[in-house]
């Protein structure tokens, strides 16, 4: 069904020498207190579900009602994770959602994920756990993808894809010694990938944004996660 939904993808490339450095920061201070490990991804989908929040268009979903084409605007925010599991060999690509992410602090959030993805590779995920998702991020960077333009599954409005984390490839085979001399810093590409019926280009084009005013530390956003 997917293959019926008209889409559109937006790219952004997001420096990412703050989000690191403060990443760092993070799981020293969960060292010293004997804290779960946060992760970039766990980072980055905090970004989605606030920016989101200022961009709700990117929660909403298509429907049909009567032969008419309806936008349904949702505000429960139930984003769901791309989890790659590996059975007998061979690769499973399951994506359970985490309910009403909106509504939880940082530490609920990141412990919602990290419940997702262990019930995932124990095989005890519920077909609650899958319903009624609105939005989705999928990470292949950890894999070393520099861009990924993911599907969209019917009734989303968008599946953001995250790149790896590196130097420009023009510069990936230079010494560290000559990185740092001329002053380079890793990046990410971000992808969106929306359904154009319900949600422009431009709006896309600022969702990316704010993601990325949000990894630069804009409107308190590690703040709030300190």
């Amino acid at each position: 069904s997917s293959l019926s939904i008209p889409t559109a993808t937006s790219a952004r490339t997001i420096p990412v020498k703050l989000l690191e450095e403060n990443r760092r920061l993070i799981n020293q201070h969960q060292t010293a207190i004997h804290g779960f490990k946060v992760s970039l991804t766990h980072l980055i989908a905090w970004t989605i579900v606030r920016a989101i929040e200022k961009h709700p268009v990117m929660n909403a979903g298509f429907s049909e009602m009567e032969d008419e084409p309806h936008r349904l605007n949702r505000a429960a925010i139930n984003l769901g994770i791309a989890i790659d599991v590996e059975k007998r060999g061979e690769r499973l690509l399951l994506v359970p959602n985490i309910q009403d992410a909106g509504r939880l602090d940082f530490p609920s959030f990141a412990a919602a994920y990290d419940g997702l993805v262990l019930r995932a590779r124990q095989g005890k995920l519920a077909l609650e756990d899958f319903r009624g998702t609105t939005a989705t991020l999928t990470n292949p960077g950890m894999l070393g993808t520099a861009l990924s333009v993911p599907r969209l599954m019917a009734g989303q409005g968008t599946i953001v894809g995250v790149g790896a984390v590196g130097y420009p490839a023009e510069y990936s085979g230079m010494s560290p010694q000559v990185i740092a001399e001329l002053g380079l810093a890793k990046v990410m590409t971000v992808t969106s990938t929306y359904d154009h019926r319900i949600i422009q280009g431009a709006e896309s084009g600022a969702f990316l944004s704010t993601q990325e005013k949000l990894l630069l530390g804009e409107d308190g956003f590690y703040d709030r996660i300190f």
